[in-house]
């Protein structure tokens, strides 16, 4: 599905974020600039971890950003940033955060299928590795595996 693929430009590596809000805005800020979400999808992320707790950590250094399909997303994707310096997000059992994705869908079977995608593909110690140490002359291999991960 065309919907699920990354785009390189939807990777940063190294980037800076004062603080776990930072870091969404500052992850979900390429889908912005691209128009395939809006600012109110990135509030609406942030709005749930006020709401529900840092829960999009999802395993040791990893937030897994996302919120409901909404019209707020204008096309399905994913983006990759990781951090210069981790955050905290109030997880004790997985902070900090050096790796945060976004993942963004127009309904909900794109977003089950971006999340089994992301998620395989995390589940892959190796790959973790990779995006925490890659530079930036990887982003285009990064995104071709990610984008023909099964």
């Amino acid at each position: 599905m065309r919907s699920s693929n990354i785009d390189p430009a939807d990777i940063q590596l190294q980037v800076h974020a004062n603080n776990w809000e930072d870091a969404l805005k500052v992850a979900a800020q390429p889908l912005v600039n691209d128009c395939k979400i809006t600012d109110d999808y990135v509030n609406s992320m942030i709005e749930s971890v006020h709401k529900l707790g840092p829960y999009i950590v999802i395993a040791p250094g990893l937030a897994l950003g996302h919120a409901r399909p909404s019209e707020a997303v204008k096309q399905s994707s994913i983006a990759i940033t990781s951090l210069d310096t981790p955050v905290k997000f109030g997880n004790k059992d997985n902070d900090p955060v050096d790796l945060v994705i976004i993942l963004a869908s127009i309904n909900n079977t794109d977003h089950l299928d971006l999340m089994k995608k992301i998620v395989s593909f995390l589940n892959d110690a190796a790959n973790l590795k990779w995006l925490r140490s890659a530079s930036s002359d990887e982003v285009n291999q990064i995104a071709k595996v990610i984008n023909d991960w099964k």
